[in-house]
């Protein structure tokens, strides 16, 4: 499997002279990487009048000559950065994944100098990414479960629960216990969870005793759910909670300790479903006001920073901060069977196509990929773990 050398460098990076302040201009650009080649037009059009107004664009073919067919090339048009390593701030083109030739196009604003580059999905340089390149083969097919951590993941197979990406903290170091056996995991931003037999396994971060796991979650546990520096379990229709509790994220309210079907954690919040209704409870007055409607015949239920999540007769229902965040789409109030929330986006799953909304417009919220076909999805802060036609694939700024 061929590697893009170079490509994230200024070796093998195009440049084009900045444009006049009025005449638009065009120039030939041209760019080979291990694996692939590219070659087409930069123009500049003037759009505006502001000083910023500048807009470059490319245009062109790539070409993928790498014989694996999971290697996905793109093309990224960005900016110099009065001399420094060129921003790539643009849009990135449409993937070739295998062999073949695509129709590139990629947009950037500037009035600076400009730069091209061919990229590979491993070169970590794009939120779009949608590749399998990254995944362990373990993973790629067969997985049971998996969950997105901030900068890693873990998936279940046959049992056994497998880890990937940056282990800050020992979070992909797995122990031996939950290599075998495991039925549900929890990949929290710290720390991690597994659940074998019934009891809790924790590893990873232990600072605000996020580890130690309460006798009450060493048998007969049913559900998990991470947060930053706390988990929850779900028992018998109790909710146990244990770690940092400086905002009373882990002092489960009366109403919790029966009845709960699900649970659901971000940050200092944590998140109950009871008999249909919403119950909130953390270190924040807005999360913890539940809209009237999410007090009945909610279904799912989804934690993110600062906005939470609900799911009722197939709508979306939103609240919290950031109105990026609450502009629900009109496409995800109506037939959805599954909710997502993160850092940069919150999702919804409808007849197989993932709909995304929030500040973070592009490729990490929509991805044209995650379409159709999906069964599945976790979400990390900076990438997305989704399950396609019964493939895993791994979605976002990628973590190696």
């Amino acid at each position: 499997m061929a590697a893009a050398t170079g490509a994230l460098l200024m070796a093998g990076t195009t440049s084009a002279s900045a444009a006049p302040a009025e005449e638009p201009w065009s120039e030939p650009w041209s760019q080979t990487i291990e694996g692939a080649s590219g070659k087409g037009l930069l123009t500049s059009e003037k759009v505006g009048d502001g000083p910023m107004d500048g807009r470059y664009r490319l245009r062109g073919t790539l070409t993928v000559t790498d014989p694996d067919p999971e290697a996905c090339y793109y093309v990224q048009v960005g900016t110099d950065m009065s001399g420094k390593r060129p921003y790539f701030w643009g849009t990135s083109s449409v993937r070739q994944c295998g062999p073949g030739t695509v129709e590139v196009t990629s947009v950037v604003q500037s009035v600076m100098w400009t730069h091209t580059r061919i990229l590979r999905d491993t070169d970590n340089g794009d939120y779009a990414a949608f590749t399998r390149i990254t995944l362990p083969s373990e993973v790629k097919t067969g997985v049971s479960a998996f969950s997105a951590g901030p900068e890693y993941s873990l998936a279940l197979k046959n049992g056994k629960t497998i880890a990937w990406g940056r282990s800050d903290n020992g979070q992909t170091t797995v122990p031996a216990a939950a290599k075998s056996g495991v039925t549900a995991i929890s990949a929290g931003p710290r720390h991690a969870l597994a659940l074998k037999n019934g009891e809790v396994l924790a590893w990873g971060d232990n600072a605000r005793g996020q580890l130690a796991v309460p006798a009450a979650a060493k048998s007969g546990v049913t559900a998990i759910a991470t947060g930053w520096a706390h988990s929850l379990a779900l028992k018998n229709g109790k909710v146990i909670a244990w770690g940092e509790n400086n905002d009373g994220a882990v002092t489960v309210p009366a109403e919790a300790t029966s009845e709960v079907s699900a649970v659901a954690v971000a940050n200092g919040t944590s998140m109950a479903l009871k008999g249909g209704k919403v119950i909130v409870w953390g270190d924040d007055e807005l999360l913890r006001s539940v809209p009237a409607e999410a007090t009945s015949g909610v279904t799912a239920i989804a934690a993110g920073p600062g906005h939470l999540l609900a799911l009722k007769d197939g709508k979306t229902i939103a609240w919290g901060y950031g109105g990026d965040y609450l502009a629900v789409p009109a496409a995800a109030q109506s037939g959805v069977t599954a909710v997502f929330s993160s850092k940069r986006c919150n999702y919804a799953v409808k007849n197989g196509e993932v709909i995304g909304w929030g500040p973070t417009s592009g490729g990490l919220c929509n991805n044209p990929a995650a379409k159709s076909g999906v069964s599945g999805m976790s979400v990390g802060d900076e990438h997305n773990l989704v399950l396609k036609d019964g493939k895993l694939y791994d979605w976002g700024h990628l973590f190696k």
